[in-house]
């Protein structure tokens, strides 16, 4: 009887550690890192580092001199697949660094457009009115990236008009960005991969100590009259349905909680069934003489039907969906039970 309800216990939990893991593992393993580097911090991007040995690290860095936005990128909202409107959502732009003599690729959330255009104004004012040039500007972070593809095009194209020779290779950096995801992303699907994982590793020590084991111990104490062997003998004349076995006295399964139901206090079994955006869900459910109810999940409706037969032996226990018995356990319960459940004491 216990290996058999253990297994039943391990084979209903299985899948949804299973899944669970997989999906939180995938997630951590896709920003997990990414989010460890977002919380140790950018470093700081300074003038003598070879920018080749910086790519693909989380850096910060102050924009003083934007030359042009060369991009602009938008996104798109729907909801139920249709479109409900297009904004702005990332500004890319071609910056120098007077520094190290070169030119670089930012791109900035497009709330930031108003900062880089305002800094690039007074850049081009200060070069006009033979000024000083700035000390101050944007600040970002973002990963150090190489410029390709569509964008590094539209970069060399901007690079032209403003009468500068583009470098064979060009850096970008992304402000709020690490590997290209934001930085929302980052730490949004990492916590969700986390509470996936959290959730497979409850579900697991749950199992192992919740044992078959241990409940038909605390079942015992809790009915001193009942033994083992009653409970073992009873199980081993059991009717299977499923996972779900009925024995004259009781009624075993592992998807039940606790897996023991004594079917003296049963007035009921009937099946219902939930719809959701993935399909039909099928139940088994045993209304009990205390008022509560206990259930099951069932793959199908043939098998929840299966099940509910296996009771149509019991004098005392009302068995079918039928809805008018719903209605008079909800309106009359007294008149309920004169149906068939004090059958038993007669």
């Amino acid at each position: 009887m216990l290996r058999k309800l253990r297994m039943g216990q391990i084979k209903g939990a299985i899948g949804i550690i299973l899944f669970c893991a997989a999906v939180g593992i995938w997630m951590l393993c896709d920003t997990g890192l990414s989010c460890i580097t977002a919380l140790m911090g950018a470093k700081p991007l300074p003038a003598e580092a070879e920018l080749a040995d910086m790519v693909g690290k989380y850096v910060s860095w102050e924009v003083l001199y934007p030359v042009d936005e060369y991009m602009e990128t938008t996104k798109t909202t729907k909801i139920n697949g249709v479109s409900t409107g297009t904004k702005k959502d990332r500004s890319s732009w071609l910056v120098l660094d007077e520094e190290r003599g070169i030119c670089l690729s930012v791109e900035v959330p497009y709330k930031r457009y108003d900062e880089m255009a305002d800094q690039a104004e007074v850049f081009y004012d200060a070069m006009e009115q033979d000024q000083e040039l700035l000390e101050t500007g944007v600040k970002i972070a973002g990963t150090l990236e190489v410029l390709e593809g569509e964008e590094l095009d539209y970069y060399k194209r901007v690079a032209k008009q403003m009468g500068l020779d583009p470098d064979t290779v060009v850096y970008h950096i992304g402000d709020g960005r690490i590997h290209g995801q934001s930085l929302s992303n980052v730490y949004g699907i990492t916590a969700i991969g986390s509470v996936f994982f959290l959730f497979a590793v409850l579900v697991l020590i749950w199992t192992i100590k919740d044992s078959p084991q241990k409940q038909i111990r605390k079942y015992l104490e809790a009915n001193p009259a009942v033994t083992m062997e009653a409970l073992e003998s009873d199980f081993a004349a059991a009717d299977r349905q499923g996972s779900v076995f009925i024995g004259r006295r009781w009624t075993f399964s592992a998807k039940l909680d606790p897996l023991i139901l004594d079917n003296s206090q049963v007035i009921w079994v009937h099946t219902a069934s939930q719809q959701s955006r993935y399909g039909l869900t099928y139940y088994v459910l045993w209304e009990m003489l205390d008022g509560s109810t206990r259930k099951v999940v069932l793959s199908s409706e043939k098998k929840c039907k299966a099940l509910v037969d296996g009771y149509s032996g019991f004098s005392h226990i009302v068995t079918g969906s039928n809805p008018e018995y719903s209605y008079l356990l909800r309106s009359d319960r007294e008149a309920f039970l004169d149906l068939k459940y004090r059958t038993l004491s007669k």
